[in-house]
């Protein structure tokens, strides 16, 4: 019974609280402005800027030629390679798998390796 007349008289002070808030105008306190700041602003990093233009990686801003050789050299090795071990029977490589392996690495490799170059203006 108790419980039942403390909620009642709660839920009246809350009522008689929000009628007294709606009642009453609002009005900002008075009060001190807002301060001027006379510290020495601190850039935001570039990297933070979401509209900031995105730099040029270094690896794409020029190539030499020399990217599809390099490229070339090291897939030829790698297809080399890979394709001796795939095609090894009894210890013995075959040399027609290593052979297709050697160019096809070569192929692949100058095409992944130039592939990052912009391509040439004056073609």
């Amino acid at each position: 019974m108790a419980a039942i007349a403390f909620h009642g008289r709660l839920r009246l002070a809350v009522a008689f609280a929000a009628a007294a808030l709606a009642a009453t105008p609002a009005a900002a306190a008075p009060g001190p402005g807002p301060q001027p700041y006379y510290g020495v602003p601190i850039p935001a990093p570039p990297f933070l800027d979401p509209f900031a233009p995105a730099p040029t990686p270094r690896f794409a801003q020029a190539c030499d030629g020399s990217e599809p050789i390099f490229g070339g050299i090291l897939g030829a090795s790698a297809g080399g390679l890979l394709a001796a071990i795939l095609s090894e029977r009894h210890g013995r490589a075959d040399p027609g798998a290593t052979v297709f392996g050697v160019i096809t690495g070569a192929m692949i490799g100058a095409t992944l390796a130039a592939s990052h170059c912009p391509p040439n203006p004056a073609d």
